[in-house]
């Protein structure tokens, strides 16, 4: 009895786990695992800070994992990346990424924003036991008064986020090899929410598409 306790606990613990998860979809295009020398970090935004935070979570949690990576924002001196780069200044980029020992590129941008709103059923609250059914007075006197609940409205807004690793050292044409999709549902602290999903980032990579 005990020992089928614990299992149903695990598993609630898993499920529970699992429903928490920002991740909701992901693929290796290249089908294979690779170690790459070093990556860089790149998060599209046009807030600084945030990209700093952005980058600076991910680059740890990967170093965690044994993977050695860079913020860009120590390598690239752009403030921001609202601007297209057209195809002469990517293999320039390339090129350069290559020269200072950069494999990978790891690029994240928020692909996605809407408000969303949640209906919350209400309902009622009855203890049900054997009813004296003897006397009328006993019954009419037995239940409590039922209080009912009215529906509620729940608004937010959910942030879906897309993160897409590259291996620079490949053709343009072959060089996608993981790509990942993270949905945050109206993310009250956005410190916590990108700690969240640095980790179930780096988590995801390195059981996919990156070898330590």
């Amino acid at each position: 009895m005990i020992k089928n306790y614990i299992i149903l606990w695990f598993f609630t613990l898993l499920l529970a786990d699992c429903g928490n998860s920002y991740l909701r979809e992901s693929t290796n295009v290249s089908n294979i695992k690779k170690k790459y020398d070093k990556i860089l970090v790149v998060a599209r935004t046009k807030d600084k800070i945030a990209r700093i935070r952005a980058e600076g979570l991910v680059v740890n949690e990967l170093g965690l994992r044994g993977v050695k990576a860079e913020s860009s924002v120590d390598v690239i001196k752009t403030e921001n990346f609202s601007e297209e780069m057209s195809d002469e200044e990517i293999e320039t980029l390339i090129s350069q990424l290559l020269d200072a020992g950069f494999s990978g590129v790891l690029i994240t941008n928020v692909i996605n924003r809407e408000q969303y709103k949640d209906v919350i059923r209400g309902g009622s609250n009855l203890e049900y036991q054997a009813p004296q059914y003897g006397r009328f007075g006993q019954y009419y006197n037995y239940y409590p008064a039922t209080s009912w609940e009215p529906d509620q409205i729940e608004t937010g807004v959910d942030y879906t986020v897309e993160s897409c690793l590259y291996d620079i050292t490949v053709a343009q044409k072959d060089n996608l090899q993981w790509v990942g999709r993270f949905k945050l549902k109206n993310p009250t602290d956005i410190k916590e929410a990108i700690a969240q999903y640095s980790k179930e980032l780096a988590d995801a990579l390195i059981d996919q598409s990156i070898n330590p």
